[in-house]
């Protein structure tokens, strides 16, 4: 599918959205819950996640494409854990999609780049800060230089490359330097908050902390908009989220939706527990619809998040040509 059809699915998407009746523009898939690092604010790891066989993740990427999601990431866990991850990504590229991975990087070695390249639009590569801040919120040594050299192996193959950092209170006071050292190794980046939501309090830095950020980072997204691939009031939010008096801006079910490793239908990437449905047995357009469901009224009770695949795809739609610079980077790597 060309560059063309992939802008009418997000022109389709706004339309439908400015005239209330939203449909997903961004779907992700949680390909597996295993997980080689132990980072300190995710519970992945520590859970056993049953996955779903090849053909019946298929199944699951046919269902959910077939709603004319234009943006689709692969994630995890760690994405790259699954034999069969470029038959995944091959299948979703198949319905016109642009496709991405997150990933921590440290899989990706010379004999495995080539068939990323090949296949992945973007490629977002966790990075939370210099070598020791980093390893130590991932929980694994030498997790850094990985992360760096994978990034160095898909830009010398032609990916466009994002480095995806959380701000912490043990990184906080660090991004600025950090995040301007990357300028010059990735084409863009993304920053977002420590969750879940409401913080605790030891994961809270000092509001002088989070005002030093919020300068750098609004000063950055002035100068260079495509770089910093976040809309600006989303960067501006940092401060109510981290005073536990963010906005609920919420679009789940309706902008954006995921499949977990069990192949269940969820209303977003950021609660495991908003099942909607089954995305292998059941109808995704019947679930998306039927709002009686016990996950669609946990959606209606959260008390919200500040990701950048949730809040972030919402505040684009509000107002997308402002923000339109967070686009111009994916479609310059399209591959048609």
């Amino acid at each position: 599918m060309k560059t063309s059809q992939l802008t009418a699915k997000v022109l389709t998407g706004f339309l439908k959205f400015k005239a209330g009746r939203p449909k997903p523009l961004f779907a992700s898939y949680n390909v597996t819950g295993r997980c080689n690092m132990r980072c300190v604010f995710c519970e992945w790891w520590k859970n056993d996640i049953p996955e779903l066989p090849t053909k019946k993740a298929l199944a699951a990427i046919d269902a959910v494409c077939r709603l004319g999601v234009p943006f689709f990431d692969l994630s995890g866990g760690e994405p790259l854990l699954r034999k069969d991850l470029i038959v995944l990504a091959k299948r979703v590229a198949s319905h016109g999609c642009l496709v991405s991975m997150n990933t921590n990087g440290t899989l990706l070695n010379e004999s495995r780049v080539s068939e990323v390249a090949d296949i992945f639009d973007t490629v977002v590569v966790s990075l939370d800060g210099p070598k020791e801040i980093h390893d130590r919120i991932r929980g694994v040594a030498g997790t850094y230089d990985k992360a760096v050299e994978a990034i160095r192996l898909l830009k010398a193959h032609g990916v466009r490359v994002a480095v995806n950092s959380v701000a912490t209170p043990w990184n906080i006071d660090i991004l600025p330097q950090f995040i301007e050292e990357l300028r010059s190794l990735v084409d863009f980046a993304q920053v977002q908050p420590m969750h879940p939501y409401p913080p605790s309090p030891e994961n809270t830095p000092s509001n002088e902390q989070v005002s030093r950020l919020l300068d750098y980072l609004l000063k950055l997204k002035r100068s260079d908009p495509s770089f910093l691939a976040v809309p600006t009031e989303f960067i501006k939010g940092f401060e109510q989220f981290f005073k536990g008096k963010a906005p609920r801006i919420c679009h789940a079910g309706e902008l954006y939706i995921a499949i977990n490793p069990e192949g269940k239908l969820l209303a977003c990437p950021a609660r495991s527990d908003l099942v909607l449905g089954d995305a292998v047995s059941g109808s995704v357009d019947d679930a998306l619809k039927k709002r009686d469901s016990e996950g669609w009224h946990k959606v209606s009770s959260c008390r919200g998040c500040w990701l950048e695949c949730t809040v972030g795809v919402s505040m684009f739609l509000k107002n997308p040509l402002k923000e339109a610079s967070q686009l111009v980077g994916l479609w310059s790597s399209r591959k048609n």
